[in-house]
């Protein structure tokens, strides 16, 4: 292994402090294509986020502990590209999914395994720069390092994009294929026809974030 795999494989071995229990029943929310509306739980090993499986071998699975926070992290502008606004028809065809833990849930603390191991700024392991395998690779080995604890059902991060100091209203949470069941569908409705708990639509929340619609 690396060094980093290393260092974060000593740290949970001795630091009790770095995991966080989840308790079943906790709601949790996902923005996503409509198309998969019908089995909205869906583990990806392809994918390459930031805290995907370098390996492509464990799928995962991210969601957020508010629908604001599932909103702003879906519908950012130009999706990576900058300058270019999120597009309506985008939004037309995503969806809300109320989702609820199915067990309690045990998730490494990014912020914590940040100060504890790496030697890394918690910006650094939250907004990685760039895109892909290259932008991703320090916060993707240290997710494949964390896979390795069968105990580990996934990471818990703060969120780059709508931040709430010292609440966990403010993270996201990424769960780890190869576990027995960590969530189950509650509802789902279009993102154009929710209305958050804040009483703002989609839309009304991005404009106050200063995403642009087009």
């Amino acid at each position: 292994m690396s060094q980093i795999a290393d260092q974060v494989q000593e740290a949970l071995n001795k630091h009790e402090a770095l995991f966080r229990l989840i308790p079943a029943g906790t709601f949790l929310y996902r923005v996503q294509p409509s198309r998969h509306d019908a089995n909205p739980v869906n583990y990806r090993a392809d994918s390459d986020t930031r805290y995907a499986d370098p390996a492509r071998q464990v799928g995962v699975y991210y969601l957020g502990f508010t629908e604001e926070v599932a909103v702003a992290e879906s519908f950012q502008p130009g999706q990576g590209i900058e300058g270019q606004p999120v597009r309506l028809s985008h939004l037309e065809q995503t969806s809300l999914h109320l989702l609820k833990t199915a067990r309690e849930l045990c998730v490494v603390d990014v912020a914590a395994l940040a100060n504890r191991t790496t030697h890394h700024k918690i910006r650094d392991m939250v907004q990685a720069k760039g895109q892909g395998r290259e932008g991703y690779a320090l916060t993707q080995e240290i997710s494949q390092a964390c896979m390795l604890h069968r105990r580990v059902d996934g990471l818990v991060y703060q969120s780059a994009v709508y931040t709430i100091t010292g609440s966990m209203k403010g993270c996201n949470v990424v769960l780890f294929e190869g576990r027995s069941k960590q969530v189950k569908a509650i509802s789902h409705q279009p993102v154009m026809a929710a209305v958050l708990a804040n009483g703002e639509t989609v839309i009304e929340l991005l404009d106050s974030l200063g995403v642009a619609v087009e």
